[in-house]
């Protein structure tokens, strides 16, 4: 099928702007503020349940085949037991034989008919909203086109091919196409006709498109109409009414009007008729400029507070619905989000509707992504490879379409402020004509682009794109390549930050001290809004767990919230930071006192040998479930790229102590020594002090890191109390988990939980959690409390540090007879690391340290 190797969509009508046609008679219905399209009767939706045949190869495909099965559309055919679920970010999952495809290329053949009551002088499009990758339409029987572009509209005139009575419709879907090598984003790979399919009937001579801009300025608003069609049409706004021929313009003024923002997202009502159609609209009045290196709407600056979101769902994959759409809507504006990056593609045609309606800036990313490229020749990316998939020229054409696609359908969305013409795809001579096509097009809205960063220098002041954008950029690299480069001049965005996998976000807060400080920077999406993970009935399930050859393991599982929309501790620090609230101070606090602590004695037994307490007995009641050892590691995905200093080169997984000197003393014991693993120098040299005094066991705990360990997680003690004293208090940084980098979110204050609350059960891929930092108090009721000389961290969770270091999923988690009780002395910061820059220096571990710790029990 030569098709495939080209970029050429045949048979499909030009791209157009997304509207929904009415007839006169027809009464609009609204879902949350957009217009219903199934109330209109020139709406035909063809969603719902479609005969189906899986093929290994798209040359197998016969038309008057029998299909064995079925699958409702939208959806993804991976989703309902066909060919592989797959994760995989970085690479193409198929042989690269560009221009070429290979030969074992999966293909769905999909089937359904449908009745009409053909009338003439009527026009008949079929609209497929998203297929992934490619497809081949019949109509009864006649080959109608093919196209391709995953994420775009594809309308075709089937009017010819159409008759009365029943009519059957044939799509080929094939899995990879030349296409691919341009999809190549960070996702599950998923196939099908993954987006709503319509029947839109029409006049013979109807509205084709038309453009809409609008202009704001001292309560004044101009709106723009170009009417694109080859009939006139007639437009009303408030009480205006114009005439618009064929190619031709108007322009309406009102007074007095509500621009529209996120915080008032005032839209008024146009309709555009012509030749028994009306189609509704609702435009916002707002004014997108670039004032030196200031962003602006509506003559303010702006700050982006964005996240970036993909279309998935954990039960249906890459189809959404219209519910999901809204709660995520829902949701952000609860989290202060303001604005949204299309990542990496647009989205659904009635996400737009609903940002209008609900408020939210939006930038618009042209389903653009050959990250593949700079892998084909080895797992490690090859700039030089990458950068010359932007010059080919077998490129152009399918880039250009894209932005096109992109620009043509959601042009007259007012929540769109910026373009964005892909992601990681480098930038070169195949970018061009898109780029060109976008400003041609819309000399409105700002365009942008990542790509120039690591692509050929001499493109990165490429005259069109007019706003500077990274990557996970530290803040030290933001000041010198633009805050303080005199030769940039302009605004600047991060378009993807604080990479939101497993416990993470821990540079939020910084950033945005530097974002609200310097005019320039005009904001932030966080990377990602949810994490990607499939509901099974083991539990939710990442890259790997399908039996996949090729994938990217829990890479996909980074988002602020879990896969079925449940908030993490990241989403709540993003919550208080987006809301301005960048620090909170300790202040003094006294806890409750717990009556029935004060034991009449104490006694402890301690190995002399590695200076661990063994046991803890009061009034001769042991009161430790495992033995009190020196806590060092942990695991968060934010640790991934240390996994091989910390776990194979310093090997602090299997260090065990060594005592050089023991003294036992009158009421205790004194110990010096050292934690070291087999083949290696000490990690790490200690001493431990215990004493019994009274009714408490004081502990005095030092550390000095040894030089050749770089960075070190943590440093303290972990022991387990039985399971019946869950219940705990601390004084600190709460409710929500703390650390160093990462306590926007919290107050400092007096709290209560038990160990099952306190673990955020929602890091898919288990890691440290529940941790509060700067404590001054941390009481287990009717068992013990604690006090220090100076602050700590501690946390009471239903599982250990090792076990949480070592599953792979929550469910494998076990449940264990005791709780675990971390106290340490210094916990190393949380960043953002997994997908961003190295920790900063002031929120590592202090290369020595010291505490001591006073128990009562």
């Amino acid at each position: 099928m030569q098709e495939l190797e080209h970029f050429d969509r045949i048979g499909t009508e030009p791209h157009r702007s997304y509207y929904i046609p009415f007839s006169p008679e027809d009464e609009i219905q609204t879902f949350h503020g957009i217009v219903d399209r199934t109330s209109s009767s020139r709406f035909r939706s063809l969603d719902g349940l479609w005969q189906i045949r899986e093929h290994a190869h798209a040359e197998d495909f016969c038309i008057d085949e029998p299909l064995d099965r079925t699958i409702p559309v939208p959806s993804c055919v991976q989703m309902h037991g066909m060919d592989q679920i797959q994760y995989i970010n970085t690479r193409y999952p198929f042989p690269i034989l560009l221009p070429h495809i290979a030969y074992e290329n999966p293909s769905w053949h999909y089937r359904r008919s449908f009745s009409l009551d053909k009338q003439p002088g009527e026009r008949y499009y079929l609209n497929f909203e998203g297929v992934d990758s490619a497809f081949f339409l019949y109509v009864n029987g006649i080959r109608k086109g093919y196209s391709q572009i995953s994420h775009a509209t594809s309308e075709f005139d089937v009017t010819d091919l159409l008759h009365g009575g029943e009519n059957m419709i044939d799509v080929l879907v094939v899995k990879w196409c030349i296409s691919s090598y341009l999809e190549c984003q960070d996702k599950f790979r998923f196939s099908g006709i993954f987006r709503s399919v319509y029947l839109l009937t029409r006049p013979e001579k109807h509205v084709t498109d038309y453009k809409l801009e609008t202009r704001y300025a001292d309560g004044q608003g101009q709106l723009s109409v170009r009417n694109e069609s080859p009939i006139p049409i007639e437009i009303c706004l408030a009480d205006q009414r114009r005439t618009v021929a064929p190619n031709g313009s108007a322009t309406l003024t009102l007074q007095n009007v509500r621009p529209w923002s996120p915080k008032d997202p005032t839209l008024y009502p146009l309709t555009i008729a012509a030749e028994g159609e009306i189609i509704p609209e609702q435009i916002g009045f707002r004014e997108i400029a670039i004032d030196g290196k200031i962003f602006r709407v509506n003559g303010e600056a702006v700050k982006l507070k964005g996240v970036n979101r993909h279309e998935f769902n954990c039960k249906t994959g890459a189809t959404v619905t219209r519910e999901d759409m809204l709660l995520d809507l829902q949701l952000m504006k609860e989290l202060n989000v303001n604005a949204i990056r299309t990542s990496h593609y647009p989205n659904c045609p009635e996400f737009y509707l609903l940002c209008d309606v609900l408020g939210f800036y939006v930038m618009d990313e042209a389903d653009v992504e050959t990250h593949g490229a700079a892998k084909r020749q080895s797992r490690s990316h090859q700039y030089d490879l990458w950068r010359e998939y932007s010059e080919m020229e077998i490129f152009a054409k399918g880039i250009t379409d894209r932005h096109a696609a992109l620009v043509e359908r959601d042009k007259n969305r007012t929540c769109v402020i910026l373009w964005s013409l892909g992601n990681e795809a480098m930038f070169g001579k195949a970018f061009f004509e898109g780029a060109e096509y976008i400003k041609k097009r819309d000399t409105t809205r700002p365009l942008h682009y990542e790509g120039l960063q690591s692509a050929d220098p001499k493109y990165y002041n490429y005259p069109l794109v007019d706003v500077v954008s990274m990557m996970y950029p530290s803040i030290e690299r933001i000041r010198a390549s633009v805050l303080d480069e005199p030769k940039e001049s302009r605004p600047f965005v991060l378009c993807e930050y604080t990479h939101a996998m497993g416990n993470s976000c821990g540079d939020l807060a910084d950033y945005w001290k530097l974002i609200n400080e310097e005019e320039q920077m005009m904001g932030a999406f966080v990377w990602e809004w949810a994490d990607h993970a499939i509901q099974t009935e083991q539990g939710l399930l990442y890259g790997g767990d399908f039996g996949e050859a090729e994938h990217d393991g829990n890479f996909c599982v980074d988002g602020l919230l879990t896969a079925d929309r449940k908030l993490k501790s990241g989403a709540l620090e993003m919550k208080a930071v987006y809301g301005g609230k960048l620090s909170s101070p300790m202040r003094e606090v006294t806890p409750l006192p717990d009556p029935t602590l004060g034991a009449g004695s104490l006694s402890i037994e301690v190995d002399e040998h590695t200076g661990l307490l063994t046991s803890i007995k009061a009034d001769g009641r042991e009161i430790l479930a495992t033995p009190m050892h020196f806590n060092v590691t942990r695991y968060i995905d934010n640790d991934r790229h240390l996994l091989s200093h910390l776990y194979e080169h310093s090997r602090l997984d299997v260090c065990r102590p060594h005592v050089f000197a023991c003294e036992q003393m009158a009421n205790g014991y004194r110990f010096a020594g050292a934690l070291a693993a087999n083949c290696l120098e000490p990690c790490a040299t200690f001493e431990a002090e215990y004493r019994v005094e009274g009714s408490e066991l004081v502990i005095r705990l030092a550390y000095r890191l040894a030089d050749y360990v770089k960075e070190f997680p943590r440093f303290g003690l972990e022991f387990g109390v039985a399971r019946q004293y869950n219940t705990f208090s601390y004084v600190g940084y709460g409710p929500y988990e703390s650390y160093a980098d990462k306590h926007a979110a919290c107050d400092y204050g007096y709290y209560e939980s038990t160990a099952e609350k306190n673990y955020e059960s929602g890091y898919l891929r288990p890691q440290e959690s529940g941790s509060h930092y700067a404590c001054t108090h941390l009481g287990i009721k009717r068992l013990l409390a604690v006090r220090a000389e100076k602050p700590f961290s501690c946390s009471v969770n239903p599982y250990t540090t090792e076990q949480l270091r070592t599953a792979r999923h929550h469910f494998e988690l076990p449940e264990n007879p005791f709780v675990n009780v971390c106290l340490d002395l210094a916990m190393r910061g949380i960043g953002s690391y997994s997908c961003g820059p190295t920790l900063p220096a002031q929120y590592e571990i202090p290369r020595e340290g010291e505490n001591t710790f006073r128990i009562q029990f």
